[in-house]
């Protein structure tokens, strides 16, 4: 599926592994290995209780990206950061993964704007919750790229949909 040379294909799944892999060696120093992505169409479950979700914009192009991980996971990670002798409450998990949201799909967004395709993001926000669903309004075609870190699984969801034209103008 291509939008104005924007597609879910193993080349974004690629952008998105080295941005997640690089943003956790960087700040958390560890590893993340990436399966290859799965890709689907209408509604999914996704994984975790934490998710960090992003608006993906391009001339005739809306979307979606999710950055969904288990409390525990960035709960045992933020120790590295802020000391193990701090006690990790859910607004320290929450704020992680929205700086982690930023920097995982800024970088992409870098990649993909020095290949020419003036890709803009919304600004990130953060839902939380045990079992927690996300409503997509993009229900066409998906892409997840799944990691594993220390045996968890977390997971990138990216979601495409060209906009309505009028017109051959994108509507407003």
């Amino acid at each position: 599926m291509s939008f104005n040379n924007l597609a879910l294909n193993d080349a974004l799944a690629k952008d998105i592994s080295l941005a997640v892999t690089r943003a956790l060696r960087d700040t958390f120093n560890v590893d993340v290995t990436a399966d290859p992505p799965e890709y689907g169409d209408g509604m999914v479950s996704l994984v975790g209780d934490t998710s960090g979700i992003i608006a993906i914009v391009q001339s005739r192009l809306e979307g979606t990206m999710m950055l969904c991980v288990t409390f525990e996971t960035v709960r045992d990670l933020l120790p590295q950061i802020v000391g193990p002798s701090v006690a990790i409450t859910h607004e320290m998990v929450a704020d992680a993964v929205g700086e982690l949201t930023n920097m995982v799909f800024g970088q992409v967004k870098n990649e993909l704007n020095q290949r020419g395709l003036q890709i803009k993001l919304g600004i990130p926000c953060v839902v939380t919750g045990k079992g927690h669903f996300v409503s997509q309004f993009h229900r066409g075609k998906y892409m997840i790229v799944p990691f594993h870190l220390d045996g968890r699984l977390f997971q990138v969801y990216v979601a495409l949909h060209e906009q309505a034209t009028h017109n051959g103008k994108a509507a407003s």
